[in-house]
């Protein structure tokens, strides 16, 4: 009997083992959310957004093939670069066979993270070769966006870290507009939904880097315990936003956390 218990013991601890380990293996995948708003434009019915956030130039493929044909599969009709594209630890190799894979499937507008201002990062590069792609930067600007005989008004805010900073980058959304918005750090949800944008669209903290089974995200941006916004799809006020868990990595790594591109489809509620 004695050794029955053992052997189931160390069976248990084997299964216990493996199941932590496979936790470490984060494939690549696309996220599809179908979010419905009143004031979205008839014309807009099924417009689909694709998000890309922190990139951390992580490869995936030669030259990126991997990640680009993913997103070409989603046909979206906007790209979105949320913050963190390039970083201190890397040159923009792999974010540049990036935007080379994706100007053409659809506009591409980027906003920065926290990381294109470490000491370090290329970042003046990567904006050359966003110039030299197409792609449109947002530094606390909005630019009217149509489609379909419609319109709606996108915002993209510079990263920043203090509130008081936010305040002075931010302005209220035009109500006469369906309204999108591009922020970095999704930890300030509650502050930005203040101001009536319809969408955001966030990340940084990679979803809470180790995702435990019922409890989700575990650590922060700023590595505190579970925080509130962690991962998915969150609604504060009249504001909905989608903080994807990105690409890349971080000092901790990745656990039961794949890495991920998000397809927003639009509908007309």
């Amino acid at each position: 009997m004695k050794k029955k218990v053992i052997k189931l013991i160390k069976l248990i601890l084997l299964i216990l083992v493996l199941a932590v380990l496979a936790g470490f293996i984060n494939p690549l995948v696309t996220v599809k959310y179908d979010l419905s708003f009143s004031n979205l434009p008839e014309e807009m019915e099924g417009y689909k957004i694709l998000q890309i956030t922190d990139f951390h130039c992580k490869e995936f493929g030669d030259k990126e093939e991997k990640l680009i044909s993913m997103v070409e599969k989603c046909q979206p009709d906007l790209i979105v670069l949320t913050g963190d594209i390039v970083d201190e630890k890397h040159t923009t190799e792999n974010a540049k066979y990036l935007l080379e894979g994706i100007k053409d499937i659809a506009p591409v507008y980027y906003i920065t993270g926290n990381h294109e201002y470490y000491p370090g990062a290329p970042y003046s590069e990567f904006r050359d070769i966003c110039d030299e792609n197409g792609v449109t930067i947002l530094e606390n600007e909005t630019v009217e966006i149509e489609y379909n005989g419609a319109s709606f008004m996108l915002t993209g805010l510079d990263f920043v870290n203090a509130v008081a900073q936010l305040k002075e980058s931010i302005d209220y959304a035009d109500n006469n507009y369906f309204n999108v918005l591009l922020y970095h750090n999704a930890s300030k949800f509650d502050f930005l939904s203040e101001y009536g944008y319809d969408l955001e669209f966030a990340g940084h903290g990679h979803g809470g880097l180790i995702r435990l089974p019922v409890l989700g995200g575990l650590l922060g941006s700023d590595y505190h315990l579970f925080p509130k916004y962690d991962y998915g799809v969150f609604q504060e006020k009249n504001s909905v936003m989608v903080n994807s868990s990105g690409l890349g990595d971080a000092k901790v790594p990745r656990w039961n956390n794949p890495r991920e591109i998000v397809l927003v489809t639009l509908h007309k509620k």
